[in-house]
Formats: C-alpha cells, sequence, structure tokens
C-alpha cells in the first residue's frame, strides 16, 4: 500500500474551528491552525490600523464642527436674549414715561385718574398729621400766596400779629404743614394750613396724593382770584372721596371790590384821602360794584366747575377781617357769605361727631 498521500492542506481558520469542535484533528493540525490564526489577527490588526487614523481625524474634525456650531448657536441664543431683555427694559420704561405724562395731561385735561390709598398709606398719614377720633380735622388748601394763613388766623378769631397765628406773607410762608389747635375752648377743630399747590416743589398732579390729602374730613379750597390748575385738581380728587367735605371760598374780597370801585372814580382818587362828597360817592360806587363782583364771580367759578366736569359746588365770598369779626360774634359791613360759611363748617362739625 502507497504512502503517497501529497502535502498536507494548510486548514483554513474556519475549517480548523470545525475539525476542533468534531474532535477529528490530530494535535499537529490543531498547533498549526492556532499559529495561522494568530497570524490572520495580525494581519487584521495592522490593516485596521492603517485605515482608522483616517477614520479617526475625520470623526474628530466632525466633533469639532458640531462642537463649534453649538458654541455658535449658544452664543447666538445669548445675544438674542440679552437684546430681548434690552428692549422690555427700554419698552417699560417708554411705557412708564407715557403714564407718566398721561396722569399729568389727564389732571389738567379733566379726566380723573384713580386716586386709592392703601389701608397702610391711610394709616402712615393719619400717624403723620396726629389725626385724633372725636376731633374734626379741616385743612385749608390752595395756590400759593392766596391767603391760607391769614384766614386760618381769622375763623380762629386771631389777628395776623398775634404770637399764636399762622405767619403770614407776600410770598409762600409755608414750607411744611402745620396743625393749629382752634384756641376756643369748646371747639373741636384742628385746623390745617398746608403748603400751596403749583410750587417747583409740589406740582399740581402730585399735589393732593403726595400730601395724603384724602385723610381730612373737611377741606377748604381757597381761591384768591381765578381758578387755578392747582385748584381744579384738588376738587377732581376730592371727588373721589365721599367721606371729604369741600368747600370753595373766594378769598380777599374786600381789596377786589376797592379795586374796582376805584377804577371807576376820576384819575387822582385816593380812597385815604378823601372829601365827605366825594367818599359818599365812592361808598354807593362800591356799594355798586359788589353786587356785579358777587354775581360774576358765581357766574365765573360755576361755569368753570362745569367745563371741567367737576360737580357744582357754592362758593364763599369772604375777606379776612369781616371773618375775623363774624368768629369774634361780631358785625362787619364788609360781610358777604362769611357768617353763612361759619355755620355750614359747624354743621358739619356736628355731622360728623355727633
Amino acid at each position: 500500500m502507497s504512502n503517497d498521500a501529497g502535502p498536507v492542506p494548510r486548514p483554513s481558520f474556519t475549517t480548523s474551528l470545525g475539525a476542533v469542535a468534531r474532535g477529528c484533528l490530530p494535535a499537529t493540525l490543531l498547533f498549526t491552525a492556532a499559529r495561522h490564526n494568530l497570524q490572520l489577527k495580525i494581519e487584521l490588526a495592522e490593516m485596521s490600523e492603517s485605515v482608522n487614523p483616517a477614520k479617526r481625524e475625520g470623526e474628530e474634525e466632525k466633533r469639532a464642527n458640531c462642537a463649534a456650531k453649538r458654541t455658535a448657536e449658544n452664543a447666538q441664543r445669548r445675544q438674542e436674549g440679552f437684546e430681548q431683555m434690552a428692549a422690555e427694559a427700554s419698552e417699560a420704561l417708554r411705557r412708564e414715561e407715557e403714564a407718566r405724562f398721561a396722569t399729568e395731561r389727564w389732571w389738567f385735561e379733566g379726566v380723573r385718574p384713580e386716586c386709592r390709598p392703601s389701608e397702610a398709606d391711610i394709616v402712615r398719614m393719619k400717624a403723620g398729621y396726629r389725626y385724633s377720633p372725636g376731633f374734626f380735622h379741616l385743612a385749608v388748601v390752595g395756590s400759593s400766596g392766596g391767603g391760607k394763613s391769614s384766614f386760618i388766623n381769622a375763623v380762629q378769631g386771631l389777628s395776623n400779629n398775634d404770637p399764636i397765628a399762622a405767619p403770614v406773607g407776600i410770598v409762600e410762608t409755608t414750607n411744611a404743614i402745620t396743625r393749629y389747635t382752634d384756641p376756643r375752648p369748646d371747639s373741636q377743630i384742628f385746623w390745617y394750613d398746608i403748603p400751596g399747590a403749583g410750587t417747583p416743589n409740589m406740582p399740581d398732579w402730585q399735589y393732593f396724593n403726595k400730601l395724603g390729602l384724602y385723610i381730612f374730613d373737611c377741606i377748604i379750597v381757597l381761591i384768591d382770584n381765578r381758578f387755578l390748575d392747582s385748584d381744579l385738581a384738588i376738587l377732581r380728587a376730592c371727588e373721589q372721596f365721599t367721606n371729604i367735605e369741600v368747600f370753595i371760598v373766594r378769598s380777599k374780597s374786600d381789596q377786589h371790590i376797592n379795586n374796582m370801585a376805584a377804577d371807576r372814580m376820576p384819575r387822582g382818587f385816593d380812597p385815604l384821602n378823601v372829601v365827605n362828597e366825594t367818599r359818599s360817592r365812592f361808598q354807593q360806587i362800591k356799594s355798586e360794584t359788589q353786587r356785579k363782583f358777587i354775581d360774576q364771580t358765581h357766574q365765573n367759578f360755576q361755569m368753570n366747575l362745569k367745563s371741567n366736569n367737576i360737580s357744582p359746588k357754592k362758593v364763599y365770598i369772604v375777606c379776612k377781617d369781616a371773618m375775623h369779626a363774624v368768629w369774634n360774634n361780631s358785625s362787619s359791613p364788609m360781610a358777604i357769605d362769611e357768617e353763612e360759611l361759619q355755620n355750614d363748617i359747624a354743621e358739619c362739625v356736628r355731622r360728623r361727631l355727633y
């Protein structure tokens, strides 16, 4: 029998594994298959190493591009966020300015902005004004130089040079709110001399709210010559509060009547240095002028109230000398509405306290 079987064939990796699995290969072939298997792994690893650097470089470049894109997108979003915040802040500031200008314009055009003080505001203002239950708190307000201090002195029965009188002057003398206790022993009124509106330190539209006038039981709006924007602003604000009694008082009536009568006298007329005949003529003209002044004042004031959408109110025409006499239980030839004002204030006090 011949031994010419030929060379032993080189087993493949899969053949070797299959033969081993069947347990039909001798040890020599098993060793040879393992060696060839290892060589094959080395060759495959070398081939993979030659391809992977380029692949890795491409993947790294792709990752770097993605990271750069994300960074740029984040920066863009942050920039857009900053721009939106700046735009919102600018818009909020614009709306605030518009609201402020609108409020100022509304005060002057007759549109009443809402004034709703909080409970904390009311408590704080009452404490500041020393509001006392069982007493009547009356504020005298009006334009600068309108005669508020002289009026308060007169209704307390005091002359302007009395040691306890409110200081008076041609210019605004009241820079801070001052409270006066009525000196009459049976009185339950506290009088408040309020700084004049329409000054650089107190614009008209801020006057009522800034000073907390909503806590008073009564407000007297004192008008010297004609309605000012500050007077109208106070009256509009008062209409929002049913707890506040309001009186409109036309002050310095004697001065205006004397000036109107003197204008009708001959050139060079001096009311302090006249003969009896001229004095009699002047008194006659004053009487006629007084009636005209009263009619014109009532007509002018009601017309102003109506044109500014403010409900009609009685106007009291007074002067400080007649006020002083009436409130001291005396009479005065210059008196017009002083006694009626005294009675109406007394009735207001009775309604509130009794």
